[in-house]
C-alpha cells in the first residue's frame, strides 16, 4: 500500500514567511518602542549645564503633590482590584453552572466599554451625578452623589475602572473557567461538605490561577496610567499629577513617566510569561476532558 504523501503547507494555503522577515519585523517594533523610551531616559539624566544626574528624579519626589498622588492611585488601585475579582469571579462562576444562556449576553454587556470612549463615559457620569446632586442639598440623590465623589475614597472612580476593565477580565475568566471541568469540581467539593465560600476559595481559584494573574496584572497597569476618566472626574492621580507638573518641571515629569512607563512595561511582560506558563497546562486538561 502506497502511503498516502502529506499535503505542503503551500497546497494547504499556509504561506510561509521567510525567518528573517519575521526578525525584521521584531525588530522594527522593538526599535520604534525603545528608542522614544531611551531618548526620554537620556533626557531626564542629562542636564546640559550639569552633565550626567539623577537630581530630576528626586525633584519629582521631591514635588509636595506626588505622595498625596501616589497614595490616591495605589488605594485606587488595590480596591479596583480586589472588587473587581469580588464582582466577576462569582458572577462567571454563576455564568457557567447555572446561567449558560445568559453567557452571550453578558458578553456583549462587558465588551461595551471597548465602542465607547473614555472620555463619553467619563462625560455620561459627570452629567449623572450632577444631575443627582441638582436635587438639592441633603435629599438622597445628592448625598449619593457626596458619597460617590468622595476625595478620599473615590468610588466612582474605582467603579469606572472596573467597567473598563470588563472586557479583557470577561474573556480571560472565560477562558480559565472553559479549561476545568468546573462542574464536577464544585459538586465534589459539596459531597464533602465544602461551602460555597470554601469552594470558590479553595478549589475554584487555585484552577484558575493564571487568569486571575492576568487580571490583576491587567488591572494594575490601567490603574497607574489611566488619564481620561480621573480628570475628567476631578480627582488627582499620578497620570493627572504628571500632567500638571510638567509645566513648571518637565524634567522631572519626564523621569517620573518613564518609571511608570517601565513598570507598565514590566506588568504586560510578565502577563504575557504567565500566559506562556499557564498555556501548555489549559491545553493538557483541555484535551484529558475531551477524552
Amino acid at each position: 500500500m502506497v502511503p498516502m504523501k502529506q499535503p505542503t503547507r503551500a497546497a494547504r494555503g499556509i504561506r510561509i514567511v521567510a525567518p528573517g522577515l519575521s526578525w525584521a519585523l521584531i525588530i522594527l517594533v522593538a526599535l520604534y518602542i525603545a528608542v522614544p523610551m531611551l531618548c526620554a531616559l537620556a533626557f531626564s539624566i542629562y542636564v546640559p549645564t550639569i552633565g550626567f544626574t539623577f537630581e530630576p528624579y528626586l525633584e519629582s519626589v521631591r514635588d509636595p503633590g506626588f505622595f498625596g498622588a501616589l497614595s490616591l492611585t495605589l488605594l485606587i488601585t488595590v480596591l479596583t482590584v480586589f472588587g473587581l475579582l469580588a464582582i466577576m469571579v462569582p458572577t462567571m462562576v454563576y455564568l457557567h453552572l447555572k446561567a449558560p444562556r445568559w453567557r452571550p449576553i453578558i458578553e456583549i454587556v462587558c465588551t461595551i466599554p471597548l465602542v465607547v470612549p473614555s472620555i463619553a463615559l467619563a462625560a455620561g457620569l459627570v452629567t449623572v451625578l450632577r444631575s443627582m446632586a441638582s436635587f438639592g442639598r441633603g435629599s438622597v440623590p445628592a448625598q449619593i452623589s457626596q458619597l460617590l465623589q468622595n476625595p478620599d475614597l473615590p468610588i466612582v472612580l474605582i467603579g469606572s475602572y472596573i467597567v473598563l476593565t470588563l472586557p479583557f477580565v470577561f474573556r480571560s475568566l472565560d477562558a480559565g473557567l472553559r479549561t476545568i471541568d468546573l462542574r464536577t469540581l464544585v459538586e465534589s467539593a459539596h459531597s464533602l461538605g465544602a461551602s460555597g465560600a470554601t469552594v470558590l476559595w479553595r478549589v475554584i481559584l487555585p484552577n484558575i490561577k493564571g487568569p486571575v494573574i492576568f487580571c490583576v496584572f491587567f488591572c494594575i497597569a490601567l490603574c497607574l496610567g489611566e488619564f481620561t476618566m480621573a480628570v475628567t472626574l476631578g480627582y488627582r492621580t499620578l497620570p493627572v499629577w504628571l500632567t500638571q507638573i510638567a509645566g513648571s518641571n518637565f524634567r522631572a515629569s519626564i523621569s517620573m513617566s518613564l518609571l511608570i512607563n517601565a513598570l507598565t512595561w514590566a506588568l504586560l511582560i510578565a502577563m504575557t510569561v504567565l500566559a506562556g506558563r499557564a498555556a501548555p497546562a489549559r491545553a493538557l486538561a483541555l484535551k484529558g476532558h475531551e477524552s
